[in-house]
């Protein structure tokens, strides 16, 4: 194998880590002694919760209990080594920063901003439930409360406040979730105006689902607000006055043609909170609880797979019932007008962004044909490769990169079927994780959360979830790629079925037309071509293991050929930009190296919020 090939240990979608591990766990009232390791490498599990390990750090033993919030991460983050520094998943060695592909300059800088945006929100508790009471129209027998602070999750993007209604008499009546955008995690230094966009977006969404697709399961949207001031609200909890002010209202506006307007009503200025968020109701533990949890236990049960892939391809299939005119992403203006005019916002383009990396896509960009959008997703790959200080590890990686980009470009004409490049299209749930869906006991879904990044895609683009058997899309070869084609084939029977009970009339042996698609975008390749698209790290690996192998070769080493070949067409200053590339990996090095040694005396000692990935 090419020597280059080494260097494209790029992947988002790291599958687990398994290490064997003596783990018992205790029965009610006993005491067990914690497990002791040196496999710091080895992924924290679900059914790890609750656990203690001591973990051997090259000199000692230190002692970890194991909570939700480090479920995906590894062992060794939590027993620190030489000189480390804190982030908000936990703390990171010199050797592990220089390792990560993403820009740690930026990283290690999350978790001050996490610490301020916490103080900035328990300063303002208070009007934090008096938005929340205004919001859902409590009288004065009712009392709204923030719950603790380390009740609070911090996930990827959103900092989750749970608050809980009482009666006179202080019993708990109700519980709801105040969600509020990361700023420091999309983009709004570098991006102002990607807070807004994204509230926008999902709100647009919830409502999209609701009015369109109510066998989809969403929590309720209760209101929100997109600038923390002005707010919107249910028209049917608005005073019974002001209802009726408002169909009157909205009657004249539909005699003079315009945009029909939200189920939600726009209110005055309501607080002093300077961050937009989202109001939704609060999915207790009866009912549904995350997939993520019983996955890695329960994945071999056939009748719950069974379950869940139904469930998973009837909200497909309900979601696809519309079709529509165009590639993007629905968003809401301020007078509560529902549109597709907003970009397809995924959490990539945010997060680049976030990174001060410019993704060439603006938020007006929409599509009605499949091949510029996707020349725009590898545009966002190639100023990836640009602007980030440390996207290349050598001269010979920076030209593997140029090459593999180039390749995609040249390639693309054959994962796209003419027929279907100018639609249909319809809203697809890019961000379908584990940790997103909520089962009972036998995985029948209850919920589907987190709708921030949901766009109208062509039907080329929607296939299987990649996490089916826990490995990588990029790391599907050999007997892992068998497992995962059988789980595939699965998937896709429990589809055909549920879209053969939609489409009554087709003769057996025909394929029904969504699934259709899906099985050619399998056999042709096109499943890895489009989530190359979707990764900003694992492109080239699934550009070497599934897209290149599929074209013939003529050389004796014909991948240090095309290297060699290719590169200089990815651009005019192929050459140029490699030279700046070397220069910029040195300089990212010497700075996170001064950091390091400098080392942050005011780091806290823990967080306050729990973490979520």
């Amino acid at each position: 194998m090419h020597s280059t090939r080494v260097l494209f240990a790029r992947s988002v979608w790291k599958g687990p880590h398994i290490v064997p591990l003596p783990i018992v766990r205790p029965k009610p009232g006993e005491t067990v002694k914690p497990i002791r390791t040196k496999a710091r490498s080895a992924t924290i599990l679900p059914n790890f919760i609750g656990l203690k390990f001591q973990v051997h750090n090259g000199k000692i033993y230190h002692d970890i209990t194991i909570t939700e919030d480090m479920v995906g991460h590894k062992l060794g983050e939590f027993s620190p080594e030489n000189l480390t520094l804190k982030t908000i998943y936990g703390e990171t060695t010199l050797e592990e920063a220089l390792l990560e592909e993403h820009n740690m300059l930026h990283k290690l800088k999350y978790w001050q901003k996490r610490e301020d945006l916490l103080r900035y929100l328990e300063d303002h508790t208070n009007d934090i439930e008096a938005t929340v009471s205004h919001l859902l129209a409590l009288d004065k027998t009712k009392r709204c409360r923030v719950e603790p602070v380390d009740l609070w999750r911090h996930g990827s993007f959103n900092m989750c406040i749970p608050i809980h209604v009482t009666d006179r008499r202080g019993q708990q009546r109700e519980r709801f979730i105040i969600r509020f955008p990361l700023p420091y995690k999309i983009g709004e230094e570098t991006f102002p105006g990607n807070a807004d966009e994204k509230l926008r977006c999902e709100a647009a969404t919830y409502i999209w689902i609701s009015q369109n697709c109510p066998d989809v399961p969403i929590p309720r949207l209760l209101g929100f607000s997109f600038d923390g001031m002005q707010y919107f609200i249910p028209l049917d909890k608005a005073p019974w006055y002001t209802r009726w002010t408002e169909y009157i209202r909205r009657y004249f506006r539909s005699l003079f043609g315009h945009a029909p307007l939200s189920p939600y009503l726009r209110g005055r200025n309501l607080s002093r909170l300077k961050y937009g968020f989202l109001l939704i109701s609060y999915i207790e533990r009866h009912d549904g609880i995350m997939l993520l949890e019983t996955w890695e236990d329960q994945q071999h049960d056939k009748a719950k797979r069974t379950n869940l892939f139904r469930g998973l391809s009837q909200i497909m299939l309900s979601l696809s019932r519309i079709p529509l005119p165009r590639i993007g992403s629905f968003t809401l203006d301020d007078q509560g007008v529902l549109s597709l005019t907003n970009r397809p916002l995924t959490l990539r383009l945010h997060e680049l962004e976030n990174e001060g990396v410019p993704t060439g896509i603006a938020r007006s960009d929409t599509y009605t044909s499949i091949e510029p959008y996707t020349l725009d997703l590898l545009g966002y790959h190639e100023s990836l490769l640009r602007h980030r200080p440390n996207s290349i590890n050598s001269k010979l990686d920076c030209e593997a990169q140029m090459a593999v980009l180039a390749g995609m470009r040249a390639v693309l004409p054959h994962f796209i079927e003419r027929g279907l490049r100018n639609g249909p299209f319809q809203l697809t749930l890019t961000d379908f994780s584990r940790a997103n869906i909520y089962v009972d006991k036998d995985w029948h879904i209850k919920f589907i959360i987190d709708l921030e990044w949901a766009c109208s895609l062509p039907v080329q683009m929607q296939n299987s979830p990649y996490w089916l058997t826990n490995r990588g899309v990029d790391q599907l070869q050999g007997h892992d790629f068998t497992e995962y084609k059988d789980m595939h084939d699965e998937f896709m029977e429990a589809f055909e079925k549920e879209e053969r009970l939609q489409h009554t009339g087709l003769p057996e042996g025909v394929n029904a037309p969504h699934t259709r698609v899906m099985r050619r975008s399998w056999d042709s390749g096109g499943f890895f071509y489009f989530h190359a698209l979707d990764t900003t790290v694992g492109l080239f690996n699934l550009f070497w293991q599934h897209i290149w192998p599929r074209f013939p070769h003529f050389s004796k080493e014909p991948e240090k050929a095309f290297e060699e070949a290719v590169f200089p067409f990815w651009s005019f200053d192929a050459q140029s930009v490699t030279a700046a590339k070397l220069k910029d990996r040195e300089e990212y090095e010497t700075k996170l190296r001064t950091l390091f040694n400098a080392g942050v005396d005011d780091q806290p000692q823990k967080p306050t919020a729990s973490d979520q990935s």
